[in-house]
């Protein structure tokens, strides 16, 4: 029994725990408009159907590619200061492209993943909020049907 303990606690150690999210409804479709505006494959119409849902307009003329939006990122790392109360930004990486949001538009996703259930892993003087990967489905006609569905991410945190 001993030995056998003596393995176990080693192997448990090494694996390092990752957390499953989901999120849906409104909070869903508000971090996929976020994070949308800047995935680099989504067509000009997905990101128009997107900022418009966003902006609470949500009886649009859908693009035939627009109906069903799948939303993407490799991974998403936002962060805030505790010491410096001005810090918030937020790095997207797309595959081989990354992008960085800072000030106001890095507090509103670091707010909106928040809002959506990830959580806090800080440092000194630094919280982290950070999804690897996430991936959000829009249906936009549901979107419009005002039912409550229609928005539904799933992420995993480090």
């Amino acid at each position: 029994m001993k030995r056998a303990l003596c393995l176990a606690i080693p192997l448990a150690l090494a694996s390092v725990p990752v957390l499953a999210g989901e999120t849906s409804g409104n909070m869903a479709l508000t971090l996929a408009a976020l994070i949308g505006a800047d995935q680099p494959s989504l067509s000009r119409g997905e990101k128009a159907v997107l900022a418009s849902f966003l902006n609470g307009q949500t009886n649009v003329t859908l693009p035939a590619d627009a109906q069903r939006i799948l939303v993407k990122a490799d991974k998403i790392t936002c962060r805030m200061g505790d010491v410096d109360v001005g810090l918030h930004d937020c790095t997207l990486t797309f595959g081989a492209t990354t992008v960085t949001k800072t000030g106001r538009a890095g507090h509103e996703l670091l707010s909106t993943m928040q809002e959506n259930g990830v959580m806090a892993d800080g440092t000194a003087g630094t919280i982290y909020y950070s999804v690897m990967p996430i991936t959000c489905t829009i249906d936009a006609i549901e979107v419009e049907s005002h039912d409550g569905g229609g928005a539904m991410c799933t992420y995993a945190t480090p």
